[in-house]
Formats: C-alpha cells, sequence, structure tokens
C-alpha cells in the first residue's frame, strides 16, 4: 500500500492577526516546519502540502522536499483543502494518505508511524474522546475525502460504512496554534 502524507497549510490565520501564523516562528524555525519535519521522517511514499502558491509556506515546503498541491481558493475551507489534495494524490497513485495539520507541530514522528501502522479503513488520533488529525484514510475512505467541501472537515462524512479505528494522541502533541499567545507555551 503507497502511503501519502498530505499537510494541510492552505488555512487564513484569520484568528491569528495580521501575520501568518505558519511562518511565525517558534524555537528558532517556522511553525509549519515542524510538521513538515515529522511528516519527512516518518518514511512517507509521497510527501505532498495543499498551501497557495506561490506562496512562502510553499516555497517552505518545497525546500523540505514536498511537493506543493496549488491551491487557488484558500478561503473556500479545509473541506475544500482536503478534497483538493485528496484527488491529487489518488492520481498519483496513492492508496492511503495521512492527514496532517500545519499549525500542529508537537506531533512526533513517532506517533504518525504508530498511526499508520493501526488496521481501519479511516485511524482517527483521539484526544479526550473526540476525533481528530492527524488521521489515515485508505482505499474507499480516501476517495470519500474528495467528495467534502466547505468549511467542514472529514467529520462532515458518514463514517457508518467505514472500518475505525483510533489511537490515543498524547494531549501534549494534540495543541494546534491559533493564537500568538499559544506560542508563549
Amino acid at each position: 500500500m503507497k502511503t501519502a502524507a498530505l499537510v494541510l497549510a492552505s488555512g487564513l490565520s484569520r484568528r491569528f492577526g495580521t501575520e501568518d501564523k505558519l511562518l511565525a516562528e517558534l524555537k528558532g524555525q517556522a511553525l509549519l516546519a515542524y510538521c513538515l519535519d515529522a511528516a519527512r521522517e516518518s518514511g512517507f511514499d509521497g510527501l505532498y502540502v495543499v498551501s497557495p502558491d506561490p506562496d512562502p509556506r510553499a516555497d517552505l515546503a518545497r525546500r523540505h522536499g514536498f511537493r506543493v498541491i496549488s491551491n487557488p481558493a484558500p478561503e473556500a475551507g479545509q473541506g475544500a483543502s482536503l478534497a483538493l489534495g485528496s484527488r491529487y494524490v489518488i492520481e498519483k497513485g496513492f492508496d492511503a494518505v495521512c492527514i496532517l495539520l500545519g499549525d500542529m507541530p508537537m506531533v512526533l514522528s513517532d506517533y504518525i508511524r504508530e498511526l499508520c501502522r493501526e488496521p481501519g479503513d479511516i485511524v482517527f488520533s483521539e484526544v479526550n474522546g473526540l476525533d481528530q488529525p492527524p488521521a489515515v484514510f485508505r482505499h474507499k475512505a480516501l476517495y470519500s475525502l474528495t467528495q467534502l467541501s466547505g468549511d467542514k472537515g472529514a467529520k462532515s462524512l458518514d463514517l457508518s460504512e467505514f472500518t475505525i479505528t483510533r489511537l490515543s494522541l498524547p494531549e501534549e502533541m494534540s495543541v494546534d496554534f491559533d493564537h500568538p499567545s499559544d506560542f508563549q507555551l
């Protein structure tokens, strides 16, 4: 089975103010770089980022060895980004995708590898009983992502036809960065 890493990096950072949160510095490097490094270290068959292009986020992704899937309409939301990226990796011959968010810098490659080893059509990370990224979608579950739109992510899918597995994500890895104050943790 060929699995691609798909990093979502198209967000508009509305809650962050005027600065691009994915390029904001955290301990000496851009926030997005942490997610890119973890994905690259996880041993995927392909590395992809959904980002506006041209854009400094796309440039950063390329420097980290990722192919950029150009998102011409980031304002369309996370669901639209997921659909765009999923269609692209399917066209490139992948059977599965691991969805990662560029604003979750604490997720480690060891966790990502463990997530990808879990069985099921969909493998969600779980924190306090809630499903969240990173998540793996295989076979027909991957194809279902191509139907998403708007700002609702995979949670808007009818999951009843899929085998779902959950892997506990340590709370310290579940932190996503949305506000400038998050950088002071």
